[in-house]
């Protein structure tokens, strides 16, 4: 017994509100239905008072008798515009933000208690038809219009069927109405809409709440999917942080290693120089013009170095910045030349580029995917080839490898981010080229990749200018 009573007050009134984000948004869908409900009120005033006055000219009462109804509805209709009215401008004001639905609620009770007393005053002895048909569409619309629950829903017909009543029984008794005018059938036809209402509202207001479900579920997929995306960068940002000082290792070992040997050199030829033989100064003068030039060229070599380890510094700028993208491309190679070594013939056929506006730093991590996979699909020694030119509006940047290639069941979901089972263990898979795609759409580019089995694979990558 206790289990069905909770089950009905959780029918009746769902805590789907305790969500606070849901709840902003049923305020804000009220404060709007409270316009339409305000909107509507006027509407159907107006449409009624039309169709009835209508309906009184093709009637055969006379004229002044017609005039008269005519005067009266449109009292009737005046009143019920006032109340719609003064609902609109009320939904202006900071206090119907607070509560929408419950303002919502008491403006159309009040139409409709305003309909049925001007009825009962101003048009006592003619029908009552316009009653029901205004209970039952005020009563939808709030329905529809207004996140009402199952509960409101039921109060507020409840409300209107009672007040409905009492007026009908009270116009019967004082006499005041005409009963073969009024038809008591009206009544149940009111009270049938309280759980017609009740039951549109359950199933409008936990559509609702099912749709806020779905919506808060698409954006915690949305921002793990983010989140697993930086994370791939950042993964991919430590490998490139590791080759970088590898191949800088590898970059400033062979000249600072002859700058030292030519110093030291140096050194020695100007001690013997001190006491060297007129014979043998010349031989002496011109070794140390050579080791001159060998300091100079060490020298040369890691200003070189410096300023491509500056440009890989400049790389951390978030913003925009027009930068040269064979020389990025070069950069990227670079990171790879300790660990490819002899074993990887490294072509190039980079064409006059115009200036690329782009974020450096998310490009470099693009061809830096791009690059790591192609040499990781080549079997032993291999042969990549990178090239770039401009094509009309665009510039095209084909990585070519001679590799294991792929399956084409492959190559259709080498874009789709997932997980596999490796060695007994879960891990990610596909998430670099997921990331890479993402961030040349970013950029209005575009990427693909064409691959034959037993004989490489080809990447274009193409960005606008």
């Amino acid at each position: 017994m206790a289990m069905d009573l909770s089950r009905v007050r959780n029918y009746l009134r769902p805590d789907a509100e305790a969500d606070e984000g849901f709840r902003q948004e049923i305020l804000r869908l009220s404060h709007l239905g409270l316009r339409i409900l305000a909107g509507t009120e006027m509407a159907i005033a107006v449409f009624a008072f039309v169709a009835q006055m209508l309906t009184d000219l093709a009637s055969p009462a006379t004229a002044a008798s017609r005039h008269k109804m005519v005067a009266e509805r449109a009292i009737q209709a005046w009143l019920i515009i006032v109340v719609g009215l003064a609902t609109l401008l009320f939904s202006r004001t900071l206090l119907s933000r607070r509560r929408p639905r419950f303002w919502a609620s008491l403006s159309a009770f009040l139409s409709t208690a305003v309909l049925i007393c001007s009825s009962l005053w101003l048009t006592p002895r003619v029908t009552d038809e316009y009653i029901p048909v205004h209970v039952t569409v005020v009563l939808l619309v709030a329905v529809t219009v207004l996140p009402l629950r199952p509960l409101d829903a039921f109060r507020l017909g409840a409300s209107m069927w009672l007040f409905y009543v009492v007026a009908f029984v009270a116009g019967a008794y004082t006499g005041l109405i005409d009963l073969d005018a009024w038809d008591a059938s009206h009544l149940v036809l009111a009270f049938m809409l309280i759980f017609l209402s009740t039951g549109l509202s359950a199933v409008i207001y936990g559509e609702r709440s099912a749709n806020y479900r779905t919506h808060r579920g698409h954006v915690r997929v949305a921002q793990d999917l983010s989140a697993a995306q930086s994370r791939a960068l950042l993964s991919e940002s430590a490998v490139s942080v590791g080759r970088l000082a590898a191949a800088l290792t590898h970059e400033l070992n062979t000249p600072l290693g002859a700058l030292k040997s030519s110093v030291d050199t140096m050194l020695v030829v100007a001690a013997k120089q001190a006491t060297a033989q007129p014979e043998a100064q010349q031989r002496l003068v011109t070794m140390q013009a050579e080791l001159r030039k060998s300091v100079t060229s060490s020298i040369d070599r890691l200003q070189v170095v410096i300023a491509r380890l500056q440009r890989f510094i400049d790389l951390d700028h978030s913003e925009r910045q027009p930068i040269d993208l064979n020389e990025l491309l070069g950069d990227v190679a670079i990171l790879f030349a300790p660990a490819i070594k002899d074993r990887v013939k490294l072509e190039f056929d980079l064409r006059p580029l115009p200036r690329l506006s782009c974020r450096p730093q998310q490009l470099t991590t693009v061809f830096t995917c791009l690059l790591s996979n192609a040499i990781n699909a080549l079997n032993g020694d291999g042969r990549i080839r990178i090239s770039s030119e401009k094509i009309e509006s665009m510039i095209q940047v084909k990585i070519e490898d001679n590799g294991r290639g792929m399956e084409p069941a492959d190559l259709e979901t080498i874009f789709e981010p997932g997980f596999k089972v490796s060695g007994g263990r879960m891990s990610t898979g596909n998430w670099s080229l997921f990331s890479s795609r993402q961030i040349v759409f970013e950029h209005g580019g575009d990427i693909e990749i064409t691959s034959t089995l037993g004989q490489g694979t080809i990447v274009n990558v193409r960005l606008p200018i």
